[in-house]
């Protein structure tokens, strides 16, 4: 990992340089080199670190986001944590020796060859047939294309997405002119290399046919030796409308019988057939968004060319007890040589920027054997490592690990990378060994620990795929499920494998992935074509994503066994046909491919399924996928009341549940006009493609905040989008909290030790109603607030059993001995805690009520802290209180220190304080004083319970909400206090024109008072910030 660096100060002049210099742990670099002394600084930013280097007099500047500084920069620099500048020093060494093991600002993976050629940047793409002619970008797409130069506007505007879609039936060229170099000229072997072609195309290298593609997720690679000439080269690409080339597959097929489903939902106002295509599912609509099949160089172009081989990429295995390192290497030959090649490979291993451990080995290749080679070779580290742990369970410790591969002459080869050491298991034990038909448990084991999964469903961060690598995008999303104290995210299987970024900063975030190969919700062909393409697609990529400690699990679909099952499609009438078509794909042909290059991890055939073991058993189709006893269970039900948790299962893993919200009016207005804004308008019903979602979104709210519907006013309609982000964060918060008790659940049939919850979704692709919990632009909902606080390490959670009693949970995902965020996870140990349980009136911020748990959480799990009838509670210790009068607010303590709290506890005593009848405590240790102090030693946020629905809340009063200061206390971080009059319910602080997150928001206020802050992605002034804030609360909503 980068380290801290020294704050920015003076360069060395030339005269101050000392040689030899020193720049990294394998590499002595004399005053004989050719050596420029280089002067900057980094700056960290969302996209990487800028740096600004002065060669020579001149000054330039550029951004790095992988690991290399570039071909020939040569650097050894510390990366900046802080808010200011940080100098480093540079070297440029022009001779391009690499330094092993040494740190550098951003960590990535990068790849150099001595004898490549870009043929990324400016291309030009044409429509004959509509006269269109306009400058593209590689990578790239058409439709960012057409929009970048004008014949588009913004594609997600009002109803861009249909008014675009004949940019989908198109065929489309891109050409491209380029010379090539005589060190390029003069090897053997030459290839032309795609790393990615959305979708369908064939491919013209100076007017002869290379070959044609059909699967984005492939690299393909053309031999081009003798092709190549020394200027005026052309390169043309004709991509061919996917709507139309998946119509022509399908029409194919359809004479033997049809791959179901035939086109995606009405409501969905897509595309049909894409289960034809390897392709971004997604592309052709989903029920949370749009149309846009694109086409285009959707990543990089090259040539390389090489006499000897080709070091393509590399899969790792470490073996504990032998303490190797296993590198499985893929070295590429040309198709024309004959007889044999040598080389020499050295691999390294960095523990820090001081210390490398390598090794070296003599490498022949028989080019009889075709042109890929493995060879496996291993290097010894020792056992004094660190392992990489997931996000709140430990550090996120990531080594620096290269190879070289030398050929002949000036042949060089070189991949560098990040590693953590890691090893994640799919725990499937029966829950009772006595009796096997309760079931088996399913969680994901990491380095040995336990942990209960908390995550999110990832979708791709943009409709089109070449803007979903963005890696601004990717870093603030995955540090928003970082912040939200998630541990695991899902990458679904319509969508795309994901970035090099993307897992990158995973690892770096320490977010585990969940990893789905790219089928979903459709039946498949099983052509011998077909099944060749993806078991290529599936090598290539698990081989990609393999070194990867962030990635934990392979799935092999979504949501396809359940819809053969359960015959969404129509499936029944040919029944053995479809399941002999599921077995070949996900049984014979991906299962084998993933196990051959990554036997490391669990594949898993679909997901929900029942596991592995017992899907198995059940000859690899289960006739309930949703057997809450095994593997992992998606749950839908928009009929029930989210608020109410005795309404959901109990299961052993939940990787799919959701509710839908609005985006906020901040983000429509950014697509929409004003006639568009009520829910009944063109607009509304356009952009909600579930279906009757409107209609279930309204009917969600209803039964639990009193609102009617005026579908034409404006100010209707912003309160029906604040009402859905409540109801959604609501529901989510009832369903997830629930999941998390589970753990602690195991009933006599065999449900509970529910071990993971990860919702439906984390992320938007446009501006629309959806399961998101984040918008497309960024913005944080309600709910993404909640989940900050419900995923949260250690949260107390009230609810309401179907006895009718109180119940009262303290939650910990994992024990720490001291402070959350600055300790370390240690199993088997524990933390004395206190809750604080406060009952309301809706008409006052005077507590009825206050009682004090001592509890202590020994290791994780759920602990339970009192249980007791409501209307019993409510008659005896809260006085006069009903369910509808009445509401709880808790907040979870640990026992830090003994200063005295300003605390009225005259007529407490110890033991009043500490009720020990259902917790757990030895409280020989502790004192009331101790108890009480709760200034510095919050534990997890406040909870709170409502009695009853608010449409039957008696009370609630008319509330003034204000902002009493704002002051920074960084360049990007503000204080803001809040004052209230009243019990005020949801209190929401929106923000328009700056980027960033509150600490807390959707909270209650039950004290006149409350700080929070906020961190803006960039400086913000506290008048600035002032300007900005409008405070909604529910109050302002309901009350007259």
């Amino acid at each position: 990992m980068p380290s801290r660096a020294e704050p920015c100060r003076a360069m060395p002049s030339h005269a101050e340089l000392r040689w030899p210099f020193i720049v990294g742990p394998s590499f002595r670099i004399t005053s004989g080199d050719n050596l420029r002394a280089v002067s900057g600084c980094c700056n960290r930013s969302r996209m990487g670190y800028s740096n600004y280097w002065v060669i020579e007099g001149r000054i330039l500047s550029r951004t790095v986001t992988s690991l290399g500084v570039s071909r020939i920069l040569l650097g050894w620099f510390i990366s900046p944590r802080g808010a200011q500048e940080n100098c480093v020093v540079m070297f440029v060494w022009v001779l391009s020796v690499w330094v092993l093991g040494a740190s550098t600002c951003v960590g990535a993976y990068t790849h150099y060859y001595t004898h490549s050629l870009s043929l990324d940047q400016v291309w030009t793409v044409n429509n004959t047939a509509r006269g269109i002619e306009v400058p593209a970008t590689v990578p790239g797409g058409i439709y960012s294309d057409l929009q970048d130069s004008g014949v588009l506007g913004d594609i997600l505007y009002r109803f861009n997405d249909e008014e675009y879609r004949w940019v989908g039936y198109e065929n489309w060229t891109y050409t491209k002119r380029f010379n090539v170099t005589d060190d390029i000229l003069e090897k053997k072997d030459a290839y032309l290399v795609f790393h990615g072609l959305d979708t369908v195309t064939d491919i013209f290298l100076n007017g002869e046919l290379l070959g044609s593609t059909d699967n984005m997720f492939i690299r393909y690679q053309f031999p081009v030796t003798d092709l190549l000439k020394s200027t005026e080269n052309v390169l043309r690409v004709d991509f061919y409308s996917p709507v139309w080339a998946a119509r022509v597959r399908y029409e194919a097929q359809a004479k033997d019988y049809p791959i179901l489903p035939t086109c995606v939902d009405p409501s969905y106002r897509g595309e049909c057939h894409v289960n034809h295509l390897r392709k971004m599912q997604s592309s052709f609509a989903w029920d949370w968004g749009p149309a846009f099949p694109s086409v285009g160089l959707w990543k990089s172009v090259e040539i390389i060319a090489y006499d000897v081989a080709y070091l393509r990429d590399v899969v790792l295995t470490y073996n504990s007890d032998q303490e190797l390192l296993y590198w499985d290497t893929l070295l590429e030959t040309g198709s024309t040589a004959v007889g044999t090649v040598e080389g020499v490979l050295t691999v390294a291993f960095g523990f820090n920027t001081t210390r490398t451990v390598s090794t070296t080995y003599n490498i022949t290749l028989d080019l009889s054997e075709g042109r890929n080679h493995h060879r496996n070779v291993s290097l010894e580290i020792g056992g004094d490592i660190e392992w990489w742990f997931p996000n709140g369970l430990g550090n996120q410790k990531l080594y620096n690990l290269s190879m070289v591969f030398t050929g002949a002459g000036r042949e060089r080869n070189e991949i560098t990378f990040f590693y953590g050491f890691h090893n994640h298991e799919l725990v499937e034990d029966p829950v009772d060994p006595d009796n096997p038909s309760l079931g088996r448990t399913f969680y994901i084991r990491t380095n040995g620990l336990d942990f209960f999964q908390k995550g999110a469903n990832w979708i791709p961060s943009h409709i089109l795929p070449e803007r979903a690598s963005n890696a601004t995008t990717v870093r603030r999303l995955l540090e928003a499920a970082r912040d939200a104290n998630m541990n695991i995210l899902r990458v679904w299987g319509g969508g795309i494998y994901e970035s090099e970024d993307f897992y990158e900063i995973a690892d770096q975030l320490g977010i585990l992935i969940w990893q789905d190969l790219m089928f979903a919700c459709s039946m498949y062909p099983s052509d011998e074509h077909f099944l060749s393409s993806v078991n290529t697609e599936v090598e290539q990529q698990v081989r990609r994503l393999q070194r990867h400690p962030s990635v934990a699990i392979w799935a092999g679909n979504n949501e396809n066994e359940a819809a053969l099952s359960q015959n969404w499609y129509g499936t029944s009438d040919r029944l053995q046909t479809y399941q002999r078509d599921y077995l070949s794909l996900y049984v014979d042909t991906l299962w084998p491919a993933v196990r051959a290059t990554d036997p490391t991890r669990t594949y898993i055939f679909s997901s929900p399924s029942n596991g592995v073991l017992e899907t198995i058993a059940e000859g690899y189709i289960s006739g309930n996928t949703g057997n809450v006893l095994y593997g992992d269970v998606h749950y839908y039900n928009y009929d029930i009341d989210g608020w109410d948790s005795n309404q959901y299962l109990t299961v052993r893993y939940s990787s799919e549940y959701g509710i839908q919200s609005f985006p906020s009016m901040l983000s429509l207005e950014e697509v929409s006009e004003s006639s568009d804004w009520s829910l009944g308008s063109n607009f509304s019903i356009h952009r909600q493609h579930h279906p009757l979602g409107n209609e279930q979104i309204l009917q969600q709210i209803q039964r639990n905040i009193p609102f009617t519907l005026d579908s034409s006013s404006r100010d209707n309609f912003e309160t029906f989008i604040f009402l859905s982000q409540i109801n959604q964060a609501m529901s989510i918060k009832t369903e997830s909290e629930h999941y998390r008790r589970g753990r602690g659940v195991f009933t006599s049939d065999g449900q509970g030790r529910t071990m993971g919850a990860m919702y439906w979704q984390l992320n938007d692709v446009w501006q629309a109603p959806s399961w998101a919990s984040i918008e497309f632009d960024g913005r944080w909902k309600m709910l993404h607030y909640y989940a900050k606080n419900f995923f949260a390490p250690f949260l107390i959670s009230p609810y309401i059993s179907p006895a009718g009693n109180l119940e009262v949970e303290s939650r910990s995902s994992h024990v720490r001995p001291t402070i959350v965020l600055l300790s370390d996870i240690v199993p088997d140990t524990s933390i004395h805690t206190v809750s604080r349980v406060t009952v309301y009136r809706w008409s006052s911020l005077e507590p009825v009520f206050l009682e004090y748990n001592a509890t202590t959480l020994n290791g994780s799990g759920a602990f339970l802290i009192r249980s007791e009838n409501l209307d019993n509670f409510l008659s005896t210790a809260a006085g006069d209180c009903t369910r509808q009068t009445c509401f709880l607010h808790l907040s979870l303590d640990s026992v830090l220190d003994t200063t005295q709290a300003q605390v009225n506890h005259t007529d407490l005593s110890l033991d009043s304080v500490l009720d020990t009848t259902q917790a757990q405590v030895n409280h020989t240790d502790l004192s009331l004083d101790s108890v009480l102090d709760t200034a510095q030693a919050q534990l997890g946020p406040d909870n709170f319970l409502f009695l009853s629905p608010l449409t039957t809340a008696q009370g609630l009063q008319v509330v003034q909400v204000e902002v009493v200061s704002v002051t920074n206390q960084e360049y990007n971080l503000l204080t803001v206090q809040l004052t209230t009059d009243n019990i005020a319910l949801f209190v929401w602080l929106e923000v328009a024109g700056i980027q960033g997150q509150f600490s807390d928001n959707g909270f209650h206020m039950v004290t006149p008072y409350k700080n929070i802050t906020f961190r803006g992605e960039r400086a913000v002034a506290s008048n600035d910030l002032l300007a900005a804030i409008t405070i909604t609360t529910l109050n302002s909503k309901i009350v007259n």
